[in-house]
């Protein structure tokens, strides 16, 4: 993992849960931030982007998870591209103690978009070239598509709020996280999460909650007219 790009912290009491953990949405930000910040150090990050009317937009997580750290434990947050193809880029992510001892692993794809007319395009050369890229995945990727189960409990609709936003305009990758794990019990020890974009959600539209259970699975449809975010997670006992 030499050509990674990692960054250490602390685990925060804002970060934390009920037994004192660390929350599921909060490690999909670790792993989000990662990603940016590495981007920002190579000059090809939001703010470069930006200003050539492209972002890149997360299409999909597959997250495995070991052990959730607790409240005042050091970690290492890393991070590195392995694929670019077309309109496509692929990067692994990972969370480990200082000592070594692996926490959590995922694979992310993201799709790089013209903002000006919102459709996407091919990765620039000279973006995919500021990166060095790593030997591939930390493990097999289950693939993008999460498969639903017929009917689902209907949750009523909640307005998309203005701090769901980020700078694109639309809910946060992490927000659709935090609604989805709300439907997860208390002291589920969730070991795979896996996330499916699919469209934007916006300010003046409301999200509504689908929730199924089956085979040891939860999954969550998050929809406007149509659905925009599908999460899968897995406990333990499945």
């Amino acid at each position: 993992m030499s050509i990674a790009y990692e960054y250490t912290d602390t685990v925060r009491y804002s970060k934390v849960d009920g037994e004192l953990k660390l929350t599921i949405p909060a490690l999909i930000d670790y792993f989000q931030d990662a990603a940016i910040e590495q981007s920002e150090s190579l000059g090809v990050g939001a703010v470069a982007l930006t200003a050539r009317s492209l972002a890149w937009f997360l299409i999909s997580w597959d997250i495995r998870i070991r052990r959730l750290p607790k409240l005042q434990e050091r970690i290492v947050v890393g991070t590195y591209p392995y694929h670019f193809r077309g309109m496509l880029g692929n990067r692994a992510v990972y969370m480990k103690t200082e000592d070594g001892e692996l926490l959590a692993e995922g694979d992310a794809q993201w799709a790089m978009m013209d903002t000006a007319n919102m459709r996407m395009t091919r990765v620039p050369d000279d973006v995919a070239a500021s990166y060095t890229l790593g030997d591939g995945p930390l493990f097999e990727a289950r693939g993008r598509r999460i498969s639903v189960p017929d009917g689902g409990h209907v949750f009523p609709s909640v307005p998309v709020q203005e701090y769901m936003l980020d700078n694109n305009g639309h809910v946060n990758n992490g927000q659709f996280v935090h609604l989805a794990m709300s439907y997860v019990p208390a002291g589920a020890d969730v070991r795979e999460f896996r996330v499916e974009y699919k469209k934007q959600a916006r300010l003046g539209e409301s999200i509504t909650s689908i929730v199924s259970t089956e085979d040891g699975r939860t999954v969550v449809v998050l929809a406007t007219d149509e659905p925009a975010c599908i999460s899968e997670i897995r406990n333990e006992n499945k």
